[in-house]
């Protein structure tokens, strides 16, 4: 049996080990935490970092089954799937731009630049080179910007160390804070673009995207910008995504990106205008690949495996029909006492998936950062606008239960 290394084991990984199985493919887990989601639905388990591609190779040196690696939902492991790949002169190329633009917000802010893009000024700070406290520098980079402004970890993800700075007077801090959640200790001031928040699940082959889709996203309130929601299809302009779509060709031919899935943030502007965050060229988190599956009938997890393995991508989209996805969030900190309900929401008509990442016992946190969920619910069989309001009963009857941490 051939099998797949899949580096990380978060919530995100799940339908990737649960579809390869289907597939016929054994699972060999990569991740350092015994504890993550994955790591029970695999085949086998290596308990290392997925940034340790040496690591990696010398604990399977000599095997002869392995067919693929993939990084579904970690932009961090995108690098070593890079390096494993070449390593074991497997198929699934990633060309190393594609690999630069997922992990370094600033060089895919420069990419977009050069294309010519629709463009937010933004200014790239390494506390490293520049020293973590040099405020006088860091507000006179900032002030040659629109307030407000962004700063992040060039190589951050699930939102962690994101913090939006209304003025000039919080920037300092901001970018110290923001430096603590990057490896590179590397950040970006951005201007913040207002708008509606979109995410952009594609397929591409041969350098071209055979498959473009596009959700609303609901985020929380600020100063946190996490999904609460995914709903697909997006109610987006036609010329919006008849521009959106020129601009994802330009971008695979600027990385040479030939071949596999690609996930990005994007944000239209009370113009129309897309204007795109950041993108991983891998399947997106947040039951991305369980939206496109129920509303275009398209499996890119099966695509992204197909990339990976050198196999033939099947991507024939049906017309859509609208699916919800909500984030389930529990109420407080503490331990996860019970989840009551479990069966009527569940069995619900309109209850697609069902995906719990945490059990009784377990401790939760408030939905401060995307690791924190208790799962989440897809819905389909109706008008988005029922879809929406079904979702926050459901989200009341699973009933969870928690002891305060005290």
């Amino acid at each position: 049996m051939r099998s797949l290394v899949i580096l990380g084991a978060a919530d995100g990984a799940v339908p990737t080990y649960v579809r390869a199985r289907e597939l016929g493919y054994r699972t060999i887990c990569v991740d350092y935490q015994r504890s993550a989601p994955a790591v029970r639905l695999a085949d086998e388990y290596l308990p290392l970092s997925t940034r340790d591609p040496d690591g990696i190779a010398a604990a399977l040196a000599g095997r002869a089954d392995i067919a693929g690696v993939l990084a579904p939902a970690s932009d961090a492991a995108l690098p070593a799937q890079a390096w494993l790949n070449r390593h074991w002169h497997l198929m699934g190329s990633i060309s190393p731009k594609a690999v630069r633009a997922s992990v370094d917000k600033a060089y895919f802010r420069a990419v977009c630049a050069r294309l010519g893009f629709p463009a937010y000024r933004s200014i790239p700070w390494d506390t490293v080179r520049n020293g973590p406290g040099a405020a006088l520098l860091v507000l006179r980079a900032a002030k040659t910007l629109k307030f407000p402004v962004l700063v992040k970890p060039v190589d951050g993800t699930g939102s962690r160390g994101v913090i939006l700075c209304p003025d000039s007077s919080s920037v300092d801090t901001a970018v110290r804070d923001a430096a603590r959640h990057s490896r590179s200790a590397r950040v970006i001031i951005e201007e913040y673009v207002g708008g509606a928040s979109h995410t952009v699940e594609a397929v591409i082959d041969e350098g071209e995207p055979v498959l473009i889709t596009v959700t609303d996203r609901t985020i929380t309130h600020l100063p946190h910008f996490i999904t609460t929601s995914h709903a697909m299809p997006a109610a987006l302009p036609a010329d919006t995504l008849g521009r959106l779509e020129k601009m994802l060709a330009a971008l695979c031919t600027e990385l040479d990106y030939q071949r596999g899935p690609l996930n990005l943030d994007l944000i239209v502007d009370a113009d129309g205008e897309p204007h795109l965050i950041e993108m991983g060229a891998r399947v997106g988190g947040n039951g991305m690949a369980e939206l496109v599956t129920y509303a275009y009938q398209v499996d890119t997890l099966a695509a992204s495996i197909a990339a990976a393995t050198g196999e033939p991508m099947r991507v024939a989209p049906g017309d859509p029909e609208p699916v919800l996805l909500h984030i389930l969030t529990a109420p407080a900190a503490g331990r996860l006492v019970a989840l009551g309900g479990m069966p009527e929401v569940a069995g619900h008509p309109h209850v697609r998936e069902l995906r719990l990442f945490v059990e009784p016992g377990q401790q939760v946190r408030p939905y401060t950062e995307a690791a924190n969920k208790l799962g989440y619910l897809v819905l389909a069989g109706g008008p988005m606008a029922d879809l929406r309001a079904l979702a926050h009963e459901l989200q009341a009857a699973l009933d969870v239960q928690v002891d305060p941490q005290r």
